[in-house]
């Protein structure tokens, strides 16, 4: 156990395995929530609390639920329904994942995903309202879980960054991704609940490779946060100032030497740095006389 645990930390401590992290958060809050509504379902008093604790976690799609619990935006694109569920992101996550950490690196991955289900969730809760205030008899559910649709998010961005890739099957044939993402997509409709997800999922993995290669990172705002998290807790680097040294000719006198500025002398960038670095620390006034008129010399050159 010792060493799975090990291996676990060594997963999460590096920078290139978000794929794998992804997968290992889904696996361990399914295993906790099971667990927890196990632990729960013992006693007939305690099977409310499992349920409403579901309801916490879940996204309602209806419209004053949503407004009561609205964190659920957030949680909902970590739940997995059943292990079927939970087996298939693996696997997708696994295999297209991969790619896009490649390509384009272990943050945007994390971004794909987390925006994934966001948008998604928005969406569905959008079509879903309009759906039940139309004559439709289209039959969907008001409490979603977001895992499918974040997986669906990278896999569009996969398909949108190499449309052409292909994968190989049982070492007998080879089938481009982007068929693979598409009968998925389509297959998951006879579901409604489920293919609305995907489908909003789906747009946002396309929609964010588009954007970043027009130079607009849709994901620069997490990763922003996630930066900012990082940071806490370490501590923050001392800054040393250090003066450069600059040998001008010596002339002698009693008593010692003295170093003449010369009247056409202009202190390089280096030592222009080094100034504004001791004033950025000091002030100005920690300047002698000498700096400050060199510094002004600089300013005028």
């Amino acid at each position: 156990m010792g060493s799975i645990g090990d291996d676990i930390r060594q997963v999460f401590s590096r920078g290139n395995s978000s794929s794998v992290q992804l997968i290992l958060v889904n696996l361990f809050v399914f295993i906790g929530l099971f667990l927890f509504k196990l632990l729960l379902s013992v006693s007939e008093n305690t099977r409310p609390i499992a349920a409403q604790f579901e309801e916490n976690l879940w996204l309602s799609a209806s419209i004053p639920e949503f407004i009561n619990r609205p964190w659920t935006l957030l949680t909902f694109g970590f739940i997995n329904s059943s292990v079927i569920q939970l087996l298939f992101n693996s696997i997708a996550l696994y295999w297209f994942g991969l790619l896009v950490q490649d390509f384009i690196g272990s943050k945007k991955l994390i971004n794909i995903y987390l925006l994934g289900y966001v948008f998604a969730g928005l969406f569905y809760l959008l079509a879903y309202n309009l759906i039940n205030m139309s004559n439709t008899t289209v039959t969907m559910s008001s409490l979603v879980t977001g895992s499918n649709a974040a997986v669906y998010a990278v896999m569009f961005a996969t398909v949108t960054l190499i449309p052409d890739y292909e994968f190989y099957f049982f070492r007998r044939f080879y089938i481009k991704i982007k068929y693979i993402a598409l009968a998925f997509l389509v297959f998951s409709f006879f579901t409604p609940t489920s293919g609305l997800l995907n489908l909003g999922g789906a747009f946002l993995g396309y929609l964010y490779i588009k954007m970043l290669r027009l130079g607009i990172d849709l994901g620069a705002p997490i990763e922003s946060v996630f930066g900012w998290f990082g940071s806490l807790g370490k501590p923050k680097p001392k800054r040393t100032f250090k003066m450069k040294k600059y040998s001008h000719s010596a002339v002698g006198k009693k008593g010692g030497f003295s170093i003449p500025e010369e009247e056409d002398y202009v202190p390089d960038q280096e030592e222009v740095d080094a100034l504004l670095d001791k004033i950025s620390m000091s002030g100005y006034e920690s300047l002698s006389k000498k700096e400050k008129e060199r510094l002004y010399r600089a300013s005028k050159s």
